[in-house]
């Protein structure tokens, strides 16, 4: 120690102790976490910002006990960050989660940067640190939000590409059979070759017709969002009479496609549905079984369970990966990839969510090469 000549403590010592008490006069009332580390790594100061966020006293946070409510998947991280910087002498910036006095654990940027002598010898490290929480969480909401709208971009751009061409085919078809009516009429011969003719182009344009109804349908189910209906309307419906209503209407697709379409069960099934959305469901069912299923028989059946009942349709056709049996019931997701078969991947989502707007579900059995089974349980109310 340097003393006067009457052998007093030097001035130097006294300005030294009031540097000292003004910095941590300084560091207590700064409005951020504060801490300092020595020469050997370990922190030797930590301001009373610091401890009061901790809850923790100076003698527990020294060296390295403010580790301790660094969470443990940061742990490891920060360490390392730490320890590579403080080896380097270089600044260093890192987040981790730091345990509160209440417990919670809160993100903080700390930023540490080394400290030298005015001979330039190293001194050691000061860092402060900023509760950057709402910061993170901010920008994890935002990152949500812009996943969302990046899905919903991608949802309607397959949604625009697989309608586009769904409703040109068509729209080709009315427009090919619209002319051939078209130069027929004009032709004006009054044939009956002719008139036969008119008239089976007017059945096939009734039929794309119909079609194009379909779905325009699905696709306003669809848009309703993710329920994908909007509102249920209960009345009282008899299924099978209403599932034989369907099975009638199908008949000539049927045979067109070389299926025997056939209804079993119970002669009656009494319930509180809405029969609309019902008919849709069994209409989306049989149309799957036709497409994907041409030249196999297609059985239909409702059975009485009590308090539920089931309906199955079940076809022969070339089946489903047990790997797809969840995916398939997704929106815009088909049954096949093959591309002999059309369809923008609606029927069996909007058959989902009608069965579950009741209160039931839907389930497939299937494997490839076998054959399908689509099974709907419905609360009878």
């Amino acid at each position: 120690m340097t003393r006067a000549s009457d052998g007093s403590t030097s001035d130097v010592d006294d300005r030294l102790r009031e540097t000292e008490s003004r910095f941590r006069t300084m560091a207590d009332r700064a409005p951020v976490l504060l801490w300092m580390a020595g020469t050997d790594s370990m922190c030797d100061f930590f301001n009373q910002v610091w401890l009061d966020f901790t809850g923790r006293t100076m003698e527990q946070e020294v060296g390295i006990g403010w580790a301790e409510g660094i969470h443990h998947e940061d742990f490891q991280r920060a360490v390392d960050t730490y320890i590579a910087a403080f080896n380097e002498r270089r600044e260093f910036k890192m987040v981790y989660r730091l345990r509160r006095h209440d417990g919670v654990f809160r993100f903080i940027l700390d930023n540490g940067v080394p400290r030298f002598t005015p001979a330039g010898v190293f001194a050691g490290y000061i860092g402060s640190c900023i509760d950057i929480t709402e910061r993170v969480e901010a920008d994890l909401e935002n990152a949500r939000l812009v996943k969302e709208l990046r899905d919903a971009l991608r949802v309607r751009e397959d949604f625009i590409s697989i309608a586009s061409h769904e409703l040109k085919t068509p729209l080709t078809s009315l427009l090919l059979h619209a002319d051939r009516m078209r130069r027929w009429v004009d032709a004006d011969s009054g044939a009956h070759g002719d008139i036969e003719r008119a008239r089976r182009a007017s059945d096939a344009v009734f039929d794309q017709i119909r079609r194009l109804e379909k779905l325009v349908d699905d696709m306003l189910v669809s848009s309703r969002g993710k329920s994908g209906i909007s509102v249920i309307r209960r009345e009282g419906v008899d299924l099978v009479q209403l599932v034989q209503g369907a099975v009638t209407a199908f008949g000539p697709d049927a045979t067109d496609a070389g299926c025997t379409l056939t209804l079993t069960g119970d002669a009656t099934v009494q319930g509180s549905w809405d029969p609309v959305a019902i008919e849709r469901v069994v209409v989306n069912l049989l149309t799957n079984a036709i497409k994907y299923a041409a030249g196999t028989p297609v059985t239909v059946r409702v059975d009485d369970r009590g308090e539920h009942v089931v309906l199955r349709v079940s076809d022969g056709g070339r089946g489903i990966d047990p790997a797809d049996h969840d995916r398939i019931f997704g929106r815009f997701e088909r049954a096949s990839v093959h591309t002999d078969v059309s369809g923008m991947g609606l029927g069996l989502y909007i058959a989902r969510t009608v069965a579950e707007a009741h209160g039931g579900r839907i389930a497939v059995t299937s494997a490839v090469g076998r054959g399908a089974t689509f099974e709907v349980v419905l609360p009878r109310a």
